[in-house]
């Protein structure tokens, strides 16, 4: 019983608010910071904890220009480094480019990165990338609400590539089902059996559409790592922050690249929508697919009324999908803690802490892979290169930034350490051994066991 208290006791959100008042607007863009990579507690039973998916966290702006304070040696060159045959880096030659803090300080950040795009080559691979990337990763990979997006596989997928298939028709569409009485659920009122007549991909496809090309989402990305001059980067590090920006200038060509009628046909829709839900219309289109039956859209958590989900991307749909249930589990929470997302850092609060008992719950929780659902009868299919990554890649905070957040650095145990501690304990059930199995095989596969 005291055990439960305590852990209700660090599932509080009051320390967050106190946080805050105490910091006050003098500090606010430091607070910003904080408050978006470092939740020290978890949401209410009200609001069960959400979804996340792949890759590092970092900086914040899509295409950092803050001008160095330190001075720019323009006569360092990088040495060439070897990346895989129609890569990115290899496609675009990024091995030509200049260091990126030398071509910000020579003003040929724009050249360097429009001749890269001028190639057919570089065109393709960024095509061949982006397009498998899942939006809400894309656009804020240190929020672990936007990395749990990605941690459940459902029928129809959510990538870039879903998002652009179609936005003509998909804008059509949802206008037609704006128009019919059906579709229109009222209150949390949800329907999934509308899922086809009320088209409810295509309500989610609309409103990204609507957040990346017409509501500036691209530019609202924050980057996955982003060094400055005082940071000294590493050529890989270096190289890394050219790749971030070509996908970030290859996303706007492809808004810039949508047919020239969708400007129009988006411009009615959002209306309707707007007269329907005067507040957030976005949020309220992704809430309708979710209650509509898009398992994609059910995946997607609300963030704080002071700060959007990740990169301001609209989001919501957790309460009304099928897994809403799983969501507010104790097994979900302990999975959502026992990331590097959660526990890479130290901010003097306990619940930061690593805790075998919650990886041990993380486990059992994957143990359940391939079988029904507490909800419903459908299967319950995890990402586990998504889970595994979250759970063992080490996050990135910039050098420069931990004085300034008033964080300390946390030596991680690495996932091996982990998994030969939790297998010395003893654990006799088959299921879930055979789940730490398939977990460090995984992590051996992606390369970040150790």
């Amino acid at each position: 019983m005291h055990q439960n208290e305590a852990r209700t006791n660090q599932l509080s959100p009051g320390p967050i608010w106190l946080w805050i008042s105490v910091v006050g607007l003098g500090l606010s863009a430091v607070v910003v910071v904080c408050l978006v990579l470092y939740w020290p507690g978890r949401p209410t039973p009200e609001e069960p904890i959400p979804p996340v998916s792949e890759s590092r966290p970092g900086g914040y702006s899509s295409l950092p220009t803050t001008a160095p304070t330190a001075t720019v040696d323009t006569s360092i060159q990088f040495p060439p480094l070897k990346f895989p045959l129609g890569s990115i880096e290899e496609a675009c030659g990024v091995n030509e480019f200049p260091p990126y803090w030398i071509a910000e300080e020579t003003g040929t950040m724009s050249e360097v990165r429009n001749r890269a795009l001028e190639s057919v080559t570089c065109q393709t691979a960024l095509e061949n990338h982006v397009k498998t990337i899942h939006p809400y990763v894309w656009a804020a990979a240190d929020d672990y609400r936007n990395r749990a997006a990605a941690f459940i596989k459902v029928d129809t997928p959510l990538t870039f590539e879903r998002v652009f298939a179609d936005p003509v028709g998909d804008s059509l569409r949802v206008e037609s089902a704006l128009s019919r009485p059906e579709c229109l659920l009222k209150g949390n009122e949800k329907n999934w059996k509308l899922k086809e007549i009320c088209h409810a991909d295509s309500f989610f496809n609309f409103a990204l559409i609507n957040h990346f090309c017409f509501d500036g989402g691209v530019r609202k990305r924050r980057h996955t790592e982003w060094y400055s001059l005082e940071d000294n980067p590493s050529p890989k590090q270096d190289r890394f922050m050219w790749k971030q920006v070509l996908e970030t200038d290859w996303m706007e060509k492809k808004c810039e690249g949508l047919d020239s009628t969708l400007a129009q046909i988006h411009a009615l829709v959002m209306s309707v929508s707007e007269a329907n839900w005067p507040n957030h219309p976005q949020e309220q289109l992704i809430k309708l697919a979710a209650r509509l039956g898009d398992e994609a859209a059910g995946l997607t958590w609300v963030g704080p009324t002071w700060r959007r989900i990740g990169g301001d991307l609209p989001s919501g749909g957790y309460q009304f999908g099928r897994f809403a249930e799983l969501f507010a589990s104790e097994e979900w929470q302990s999975l959502i803690t026992t990331g590097t997302t959660w526990r890479g850092f130290d901010t003097g609060h306990s619940n930061r802490q690593f805790s075998f008992e919650n990886f041990i719950q993380a486990i059992e929780l994957l143990a359940r892979d391939g079988k029904p659902s507490t909800e419903q009868n459908n299967a319950l299919q995890f990402n586990w290169y998504a889970v595994v990554e979250y759970l063992c890649v080490p996050i990135y905070i910039r050098p420069s930034d931990f004085e300034q957040m008033g964080i300390k650095p946390v030596k991680l145990q690495s996932c091996k350490q982990i998994v030969q501690e939790v297998r010395q304990l003893g654990i006799n059930s088959p299921t879930v051994i055979a789940a730490l199995d398939k977990f460090e095989q995984v992590a051996l596969e992606l390369e970040v066991f150790e």
